[in-house]
């Protein structure tokens, strides 16, 4: 069974597990907040929120398995911006063409808003990203 977890205690291992698969090159930041999806202890998914300015929030997610983005879990991500952190929009990124992701993301009512070019770093190579967004009131999980 699959747990969800935000404790401190498990950042850093989410934050290693989420890191190489949704191309981010940063350090994790004292703002950022991470939901972590473990099996037996061991991080099967993460999301992570970055990038908060009052009004919109990055939303980044990697999945070993893609049921991991339960009804359940879907919902506790845009409760998580849309309620408690009072945004109107959130913004994910994946890599264009990448369509396993940008399926998900359109599926749970993201809509693609654009491209752009030389965006992420994927094995060092720059490649462009397409870019995501959903606002509140067209949100229908809150």
């Amino acid at each position: 069974m699959v747990e969800v977890r935000v404790d401190r205690a498990i950042y850093d291992k989410a934050y290693e597990y989420l890191q190489p698969r949704a191309h981010i090159l940063r350090p994790l930041e004292h703002e950022d907040r991470v939901i972590a999806f473990t099996k037996d202890d061991e991080v099967v998914g993460a999301l992570l929120f970055s990038d908060y300015d009052g009004n919109n929030i990055m939303v980044h997610l990697a999945l070993d398995d893609p049921k991991i983005a339960s009804r359940r879990n879907i919902k506790l991500m845009f409760d998580y911006a849309f309620n408690q952190c009072k945004c109107n929009r959130m913004t994910g990124i994946c890599v264009d063409g990448y369509e396993r992701n940008e399926r998900l993301l359109a599926g749970v009512g993201f809509k693609k808003e654009g491209i752009i070019r030389n965006i992420m770093n994927v094995d060092g190579t720059c490649v462009d990203g397409a870019i995501y967004g959903i606002l509140k009131g067209e949100c229908k999980w809150v």
